[in-house]
């Protein structure tokens, strides 16, 4: 093995959104960090879910990160589009401290401006294309890490703390024997998705759009960078299986078969490879031990059908460095700074996490047999959109906004049917009446 001189504060294994902005907020706490990324970037990862909202710019804005580069040349989105077989409906995405809009960021160029805003910040050293391998322990302690550069030599690398954000299958979390947490793996699904370019827009302009696909399964196409498009599909695992070396036909042959969605894709073509995730994870784990600690999806995993896997990633680190301050200023011991940590983290993503888990038994293993009429009606009532935006932006509780659900949905149940009453009459006034201003 090749020895390593230095020693650092802190090494953060995994350099994209969870270990970047970790990173950054350790070098502006006055840590000495090494960031270890696996990958060349830009690059984009395994599995993603590209959309941010205002919440999540506001923490960036914080670590200097530049809105600018992030999201170079792609489109601010202002609604969310959900499209049944029978209606469409709009959301209006909230103000939040004055960002009224999100992004379908381009994951690798969105990552990459991460890593940048990191280096930018004293203390901190980045290498790329280095795998860790394994842990350096002394005792029952991890002191470092075990990796080696691309086409290098084996090399130890010494710190005080060693951090996990190398994601749902890192290194850390199974070297370290990290347990798991509050596993929900009862509604198992699965997602593949690609970028595509040319892809038709819809009429309310750039948008973040759901689709209702014929079987447990739905598709989403959210607008993002240089006039490409991020296309998502998400479902029960059973049904969202590709044959083995196949994924590519497979993932356009499922597009094909919803008619009114594949037409937005005549002048299109696919410009990445088709990537993804069997049997999405649905878990917390320990936050650390003994010289070692987890944020981001190492720490915090959940399926990402409601859009804030990049939220948690910069709100876990966020979490995590605030309780590592207190730690090196003598007002925690470590094993307090860790329950500290996971105590705000499970505050800031608890509620989420059990939606979610009921969202995804309705959306593709249980899904309510209500009237089509009344799915419209809710769907198009303006109280529901703006719940559902005040929930994706943060402005309420997850779980506030389960409890206000069934009072909400009785009310878009009556006003749509006034709606529709409404309607009826004032085309019967017209067809008789055809003088008046209606």
């Amino acid at each position: 093995m090749q020895g390593n001189e230095g020693t650092w504060d802190v090494i953060v294994v995994g350099g994209r959104v969870a270990g970047s902005t970790l990173a950054a907020r350790l070098g502006r706490a006055g840590f000495r960090v090494l960031l270890l990324e696996r990958d060349a970037l830009p690059s984009l990862p395994a599995v993603s879910s590209p959309i941010i909202y205002a919440p999540t710019m506001a923490m960036l804005d914080e670590i200097g990160a530049d809105e600018a580069a992030y999201a170079h040349n792609t489109p601010r989105l202002y609604h969310m589009v959900n499209v049944s077989r029978a209606f469409q409906a709009r959301i209006r995405i909230p103000d939040y401290r004055g960002r009224d809009y999100a992004y379908a960021v381009d994951r690798a160029r969105f990552d990459a401006a991460l890593w940048d805003t990191a280096l930018r910040q004293p203390g901190v050293t980045g290498r790329q294309q280095f795998a860790v391998t394994d842990l350096l322990r002394e005792g029952e302690r991890v002191v470092g890490v075990i990796g080696k550069a691309r086409g290098g030599a084996t090399e130890t690398l010494h710190a005080g703390l060693v951090i996990g954000a190398d994601g749902r299958f890192g290194v850390v979390s199974r070297k370290s024997g990290a347990g798991e947490r509050d596993v929900s793996s009862r509604y198992p699904t699965s997602v593949y998705y690609a970028y595509w370019r040319g892809v038709l827009p819809l009429p309310e302009g750039p948008a973040a759009a759901a689709y209702e696909g014929d079987g447990p399964y739905g598709y989403l196409v959210m607008d993002s960078a240089d006039g490409q498009a991020a296309v998502a599909i998400e479902g029960r695992s059973d049904i969202i299986a590709p044959p083995a070396g196949d994924s590519e036909a497979w993932y356009e042959g499922l597009l094909q078969q919803y008619p009114a969605l594949w037409s937005r894709f005549v002048c299109a073509e696919r410009v990445t490879t088709v990537r993804g995730m069997r049997n999405v994870g649905n878990l917390y784990r320990e936050p650390g031990g003994p010289g070692w600690a987890l944020v981001g999806d190492a720490y915090h995993q959940k399926d990402p059908l409601d859009g804030q896997g990049i939220y948690d990633a910069v709100a876990t680190a966020k979490a995590l460095a605030h309780s590592l301050k207190r730690w090196r200023q003598g007002t925690l011991t470590y094993e307090a700074a860790l329950a500290d940590y996971d105590e705000t983290a499970r505050v800031l993503t608890y509620g989420m996490y059990k939606t979610l888990q009921n969202r995804i038994r309705t959306s593709f293993y249980a899904p309510p047999a209500l009237p089509e009429q009344w799915q419209r009606w809710i769907a198009d009532d303006p109280a529901m959109g703006t719940l559902l935006g005040k929930m994706l932006t943060r402005q309420l509780p997850a779980d506030a906004v389960t409890l206000l659900a069934p009072g909400i949905i009785a009310g878009a149940i009556a006003r749509g049917a006034v709606r529709d009453f409404g309607s009826q009459v004032r085309q019967q006034l017209r067809e008789r009446l055809p003088f008046l201003p209606l």
